[in-house]
């Protein structure tokens, strides 16, 4: 019997050390999560700016108003686009206006976190709701970390609208873990920015102007008379 005991004594030992590894670890991947879990409640995100960068008109349109003018009679569907600019109005989507957002994380710990995941929209009122994307990966270092993301807004009726907005709404998650790879956690936030006049002017010259600068103004000399304009 004493041999037969100590066969089956050292598989059994390894099966205990194995679980008390097992169990530290968890417990260590436990106490990682809850740390991160206390940072980012302690890291407050707050808006800082809403610039323009750049407008991109769908090539097809582009290609319409430029050539239009090509040839003995002026292409019908060129002076429909422009007629319609001029007045205020867009029939079909003709691209879209590039934004840089500027939000700043502060973390008020001295430990830093990874940044696994970051889930943003970007409200303008009940007008459009557009997601935001990272320009830049980056941790969350103690202190100000500057963030970096890009919208898209497309170029339709909508931009018409844009002295109708009232409020920017910043809203979404991040998923964040106190190592690469490690046990992440989520924290939801929600920021809303009031809109003043000089916001509305800003988006208005940046969109509505330059888009029709871009493929109105050209036009209006010479195609004034048959337009009426």
């Amino acid at each position: 019997m004493k041999t037969k005991f100590s066969r089956f004594t050292f598989p059994v030992a390894l099966v205990g050390l194995f679980l008390v590894v097992l169990t530290a670890l968890s417990g260590c991947a436990m106490l990682q999560k809850l740390q991160a879990a206390k940072i980012i409640i302690q890291t407050k995100m707050e808006y800082k700016d809403l610039t323009y960068d750049s407008i991109e008109i769908d090539p097809a349109i582009m290609d319409l108003v430029q050539n239009g003018l090509k040839g003995f009679i002026p292409n019908p569907d060129a002076v429909k686009l422009v007629k319609n600019l001029s007045q205020g109005v867009i029939t079909t989507e003709l691209g879209h206006a590039n934004f840089d957002v500027f939000l700043n994380a502060h973390n008020k710990t001295q430990d830093t976190l990874w940044i696994n995941q970051l889930k943003i929209e970007l409200k303008f009122d009940t007008l459009i709701t557009l997601p935001l994307t990272l320009k830049d990966s980056l941790r969350l270092a103690p202190g100000d970390n500057d963030m970096h993301l890009n919208a898209a807004f497309p170029l339709d009726m909508r931009v018409f609208k844009l002295n109708e907005v009232r409020k920017y709404g910043i809203a979404g998650f991040i998923d964040v873990s106190l190592t690469a790879g490690g046990k992440s956690v989520s924290q939801d936030f929600s920021i809303t920015k009031e809109v003043t006049p000089e916001d509305v002017k800003k988006l208005e010259d940046i969109i509505r102007d330059k888009l029709l600068k871009m493929l109105v103004n050209d036009w209006i000399g010479k195609l004034g008379k048959l337009l009426n304009l």
